[in-house]
């Protein structure tokens, strides 16, 4: 009884080791090859400055990566630019419209067949907003994010952190 006990537990250890290992390989793997043809990834060594006229401003894309983007008039022709949430910009205050003059820094990557600019700094006039940290995380909270404009003013005025 108790050699087949044994048996028993060392089958069952030797079949938990056999998956368990398989499971960490597939990962390795997979994190191998996502980081190596990520397309997404913002590579802060491959920062451009982008400058331009706003041609036209959406505050929610539903295009990858979603958020608001606004599409400007370069001398190499239209580029679409990507601003993460308009809570954000709105809470800090920056606005775009049609006709703006605008600068912008930050990485060109491939999204679905499609260029998209990933703007770190987004700069009208005199204003210059960091919607990125320099290795590409967008700064907005997802509290910020989530609350509709009118919550958010009367969160501001009453103290309530974000």
């Amino acid at each position: 009884m108790k050699g087949k006990i044994r048996t028993t537990i060392g089958i069952i250890a030797f079949a938990g080791a056999i998956i368990f290992s398989a499971g960490v390989g597939a990962q390795e793997r997979h994190a191998a090859v996502s980081l190596a043809t990520r397309p997404t990834a913002y590579d802060a060594t491959r920062e451009t400055t982008l400058q331009g006229t706003v041609v036209s401003y959406t505050e929610e894309s539903l295009r990858a990566p979603i958020g608001a983007r606004v599409t400007v008039q370069t001398a190499r022709g239209p580029v679409d630019v990507h601003l993460g949430p308009a809570s954000y910009l709105r809470s800090n205050h920056f606005s775009l419209s049609v006709g703006d003059s605008v600068r912008f820094v930050g990485v060109n990557i491939s999204v679905n067949a499609s260029n998209v600019f990933l703007a770190r700094i987004a700069q009208r006039g005199t204003q210059a907003l960091a919607v990125r940290s320099p290795r590409g995380f967008l700064l907005a909270t997802t509290a910020t994010r989530a609350l509709p404009q009118a919550e958010r003013a009367q969160n501001a005025q009453q103290g309530v952190p974000r």
